[in-house]
């Protein structure tokens, strides 16, 4: 009979294991490895991606040079067009050395190709794995035709509302200077009719130093359109957003871009997937004229644990509301299999330049990690009015509580702070937890036991009800009603021995939301083999990929779910059982729980397939808690035989019956009473309309 269960639970829990990977693989398809390398690296010397274009096709009446961007061969007389330079150039501002102790936050090297961000390395942050080198947050993304993508490049201007000018190929003027409290790169560039200039540009980068201890890590773009011909123009800008923002490895999708809006005065945000964008091509995220007294405030890309977030600003360094005409997200090679190519698409409402005027669009950008005490922090009110926060807290998901989240990261932030050590800390979050809820998981298994003991001595007083009332199933639910109250049963008592792992539940995923989301525990170990506790454990790295059924790719071996299983297991075999009377004849019911308690410590293998990917601290958490719960378990039973609930082996109640309980009926009575009452009422009603 034992290995009859336990092959029916083996084949109910992989039976769980290929419905919840079918779900999964639809639901968080695995991504395909990074065009550009891991995250990290800087993408010197990587494999092109398949992208085959910009994303805007080439205007008409223009042909250009692929050798030289600023070369154009021919253009109508009387069109529009810019005008840079011959030459590739490249400057860095800033700098990574001295990493958290680093007058800058952040090292930035530019490219003049679109007056754009090559790569964008943190001061305070490191690559996975190796703390020797700085995380790079944005990098170019190869291209198969040879050239690259860069990020917040400026893309292409609009002039009076039917001439587009080419920018994102075009190699600007750039210079490097020195400016007050940091550093700036400068590019310049013209719009020409012929070879009479009518727009000059002038693009600025500028990057203040900021200590780690201020929490900010910002830098500023200014475009400044300079009117130098004899009539007014009209222009509106687009500009592309980050590339380069790569996932952290996770299995569900973590990169995505952002649209935040006011209403009403709080803070309205929209999130896509890259995935989702993907496969779309493209997706609108904002457009002004269906958002009425909606203004967009700032717009963002990212993943699980780093931002780049722009916010049009005025020169006082206030949110410019209503400066944005509408904001996409776009796929430049439109194929659904790359997602890092995914970016925004950012265009202006439009501007009059009139002549001899110089208007100045800035954007106030936040490049960095999404630190909660950094979007919090009184010193920062900007972030706190902008409500930057809403990029983390949107991560949190449906599943429970954002209050609970946010007070287990505090938790944790706050253990680590005593600690040192974030794996330790999650023990000892473990210990609060199980503490907190030692008298209730006392309580219930105790009753429980205690009920499963009564109800088998009440089994023959029951069949005698049945027998005396048969027909009236009325009747025999008042009758044993009132027998439970007379016993002292609550026939609840079972349904609430799950009660401890229910409360446990909204902490896990609580747990699994702050692991995806408290950027402070990105790359921290615990101990051995556990070097991330916001990624999977890898015991053994495989000396190359290995594919398996429903698993997909696999490069290391996870230790850490298999002994998830193997505690939770054992747990489950701890569990208090109260042992059947042998004098008592077993119902159906009866005989059906038992099945489900001999088949509930093997579907615990279950779980390693379903937290095989998942984060490695949440693993621990779990496993301490399981061990936890055994050593609990334990003394649960041994109070339970020093107070004599264990059913007696002769058979018979091993102390006298109980005395009824005074008072008046129980909630459980109250309800039947109602359930009656309001049959009869609906017999009644029934009658009525058959006599008319």
């Amino acid at each position: 009979m034992e290995n009859k269960n336990f092959f029916r639970a083996l084949f109910w829990a992989l039976l769980f294991f290929l419905l919840w990977q079918m779900i999964a693989v639809r639901i968080w398809p695995p991504p395909k490895p990074a065009a550009n390398g891991t995250e990290g690296d800087a993408p010197a010397g990587a494999t092109p991606a398949n992208v085959s274009t910009n994303g805007v096709a080439p205007l008409a009446g223009a042909s250009s040079s692929s050798d030289d961007g600023a070369k154009i061969a021919s253009f109508p007389p009387g069109s529009f067009h810019a005008v840079g330079t011959d030459a590739d150039e490249k400057i860095v501002i800033g700098t990574v050395e001295g990493g958290p102790e680093s007058p800058f936050r952040m090292e930035l090297e530019f490219t003049n190709v679109g007056a754009s961000i090559s790569t964008a390395k943190l001061s305070d942050h490191w690559k996975r794995g190796d703390k020797k080198k700085r995380y790079v947050l944005l990098a170019p993304l190869p291209q198969a035709e040879g050239r690259d993508l860069y990020s917040l490049s400026l893309d292409r201007l609009t002039i009076d509302g039917k001439h587009q000018v080419n920018l994102r190929d075009l190699k600007w003027n750039l210079e490097k200077r020195e400016v007050n409290n940091g550093e700036a790169a400068i590019f310049t560039a013209t719009i020409n009719i012929d070879d009479a200039p009518v727009l000059k540009l002038t693009r600025t980068f500028t990057l203040p130093m900021q200590s780690a201890e201020t929490l900010r890590r910002d830098v500023q773009i200014t475009l400044d359109i300079e009117n130098v011909s004899d009539s007014p123009h009209n222009v509106i800008v687009v500009e592309r957003g980050p590339i380069g923002l790569l996932s952290q490895g996770t299995f569900m999708p973590d990169q995505k871009v952002y649209a935040a809006w006011r209403y009403e005065g709080l803070i309205e945000l929209e999130a896509s997937n890259f995935k989702d964008i993907g496969k779309r091509k493209s997706q609108m995220l904002y457009a002004a004229e269906s958002h009425q007294n909606e203004p967009l405030e700032w717009y963002a890309g990212g993943n699980l644990f780093f931002t780049c977030t722009l916010c049009p600003v005025d020169a006082e360094g206030k949110a410019l509301l209503g400066s944005v005409a509408q904001l996409k997200g776009i796929d430049l090679d439109h194929d659904a299999a790359t997602v890092n190519d995914v970016t925004i698409e950012m265009t202006t409402v439009q501007h009059t330049v009139t002549p001899g005027e110089t208007k100045s669009l800035i954007q106030a950008v936040y490049l960095g990690p999404k630190d909660r005490e950094a979007f919090s922090h009184p010193s920062n009110s900007d972030y706190i009015h902008r409500d930057y926060m809403q990029q983390i807290k949107e991560g949190y998901g449906s599943c429970t509580f954002s209050a609970l989240t946010d007070l287990m990261i505090t938790l944790l932030n706050w253990l680590y702070s005593i600690t040192g050590n974030f794996g330790v800390a999650i023990i000892c979050l473990v210990a609060l937890v199980r503490t907190l809820l030692h008298p209730i998981t006392k309580k219930t298994q105790v009753n429980m036991v205690r009920m499963q003991k009564s109800m088998g001595s009440l089994q023959p007083k029951m069949e005698e009800i049945k027998k005396k009332h048969a027909g009236d199933n009325s009747k025999i639910q008042q009758e044993i009603m009132k027998l439970y109250r007379e016993e002292g049963v609550n026939p609840m008592g079972q349904m609430l021995g799950c009660l401890p792992m229910f409360l446990q539940m909204p902490i896990w995923i609580a747990l699994y939301s702050s692991l995806r989301n408290n950027v402070a525990m990105r790359g921290e170990p615990f101990v051995a083999w556990i070097n991330d506790l916001t990624a999977p454990d890898c015991f053994y790295h495989f000396s190359k990929p290995i594919t398996l059924p429903l698993m997909g790719e696999m490069t290391c071996f996870h230790l850490l779910p298999i002994l998830v299983g193997v505690v939770m297991f054992a747990q489950q075999k701890l569990m208090p059982r109260p042992k059947s009377d042998p004098n008592v004849k077993k119902t159906p019911q009866a005989e059906q729980a038992e099945q489900m308690q001999k088949i509930m410590p093997y579907m615990s293998f279950a779980m390693i397939f379903l937290f095989y990917k998942f984060p490695s601290g949440l693993n621990l958490y779990i496993m301490t808690s399981s061990l936890v719960g055994a050593a609990e378990q334990i003394y649960i039973r041994k109070h339970i035989k020093k107070q004599d609930l264990e059913p007696p082996k002769s058979g018979g109640m091993s102390k006298g019956p109980k005395k009824p309980k005074s008072g008046g009926p129980s909630f459980l009575e109250k309800l039947q009473q109602k359930a009656e009452e309001a049959q009869k009422q609906a017999k009644q009603r029934s009658g009525k309309k058959d006599r008319r």
